[in-house]
């Protein structure tokens, strides 16, 4: 048996319409054709679906009771192409972001409403991860997109730059820095500094050394997680400094943050896409989003070819 879609489609309008010639007009065929696709459907399924007079078109009994499963096939059919049409138009589907741990707990649950706004129809999940995992997860494919700071990445992973974070102190209100609209970096590497992972240290030391050899900074404590830092500096331990995007996070432990200056430090804040993985329509318009949002230069390719 080789029943086709056609035939289905056909089926359904004759036996809804009760003519050849109501059901051609409505599936813009002669009604010789429509005639042809219900012999044929007859001939594969062995049973005759309709008994035929010179005056009307009634549906056999097999014909009955063929007609509701042919009518939800022909309908669910018609849902399934709805979908693919709507998940194509990045009205649908599902778009995974990964996040560094700043990040995933400030811009990106900012970004994913944003942009649901916009395609209410996709669901965003903001996976959290450490730094060094982002691009990982992007790379084996846990995450369609990560957003996290530059960092050497797989060869299977690009990253294109988002934005420029500066570098704040961190420090409870009554800290003697707290004072001062904008401090200069020889006077916080003078109090007890709470650093985040090793790599992050040594960027912060690469760029105080290439200011100034005498920038010295030798942590007073390591930590892995944001707020452990954070809550070390709430309690006295110390001072730290963040990317600005860690703002809304100090302030939920009450700290305050000010610019340091002499030099001013940046993080470039980039995307992880993967090279050569087919991209979801969801991931290409979410890139195109966050051109339009961070005003990168206007691309129509796949987040990887847009990302070298």
């Amino acid at each position: 048996m080789n029943v086709t879609l056609k035939q289905m489609r056909a089926f359904v309008a004759l036996a809804e319409a009760g003519s050849f010639t109501a059901a051609a007009r409505q599936l813009h065929v002669t009604p010789s054709a429509l005639s042809l696709v219900i012999k044929d459907l007859e001939s594969g399924v062995g049973m005759r679906l309709f008994d035929r007079t010179t005056r009307e078109t009634r549906l056999s009994p097999g014909g009955r009771e063929f007609l509701p499963a042919a009518r939800k096939l022909v309908e669910d059919f018609g849902r399934a192409l709805e979908g693919l049409r709507e998940f194509k138009a990045s009205e649908r589907g599902v778009l995974r972001i990964a996040g560094s741990p700043i990040y995933s707990g400030t811009l990106v649950p900012q970004l994913a409403a944003e942009y649901g706004q916009q395609f209410p129809g996709v669901r965003v999940h903001v996976i959290d991860a450490l730094t060094d995992q982002v691009a990982a997860k992007v790379a084996n494919g846990d995450a369609d997109l990560g957003i996290a700071p530059e960092r050497p990445v797989p060869a299977e992973v690009r990253q294109t730059q988002l934005f420029r974070d500066p570098v704040q102190l961190v420090c409870p209100p009554q800290h003697p820095l707290a004072s001062r609209d904008t401090v200069e970096w020889v006077d916080v590497i003078r109090h007890p500094f709470i650093s985040l992972s090793p790599d992050y240290t040594m960027g912060l030391r690469a760029d105080l050394a290439h200011h100034s050899e005498s920038l010295t900074l030798e942590p007073a404590a390591y930590v892995t997680f944001i707020t452990t830092a954070l809550a070390l500096v709430k309690w006295g331990r110390g001072v730290t400094a963040q990317p600005s995007h860690a703002d809304l996070l100090a302030a939920a432990y009450g700290l305050v943050v000010r610019p340091i200056q002499g030099p001013r430090i940046e993080r470039r804040i980039c995307l992880l896409a993967p090279r050569e993985r087919e991209h979801s329509p969801a991931a290409l318009s979410f890139h195109e989003f966050l051109a339009r949002r961070f005003q990168l230069e206007p691309q129509r390719q796949r987040p990887d070819e847009a990302a070298g």
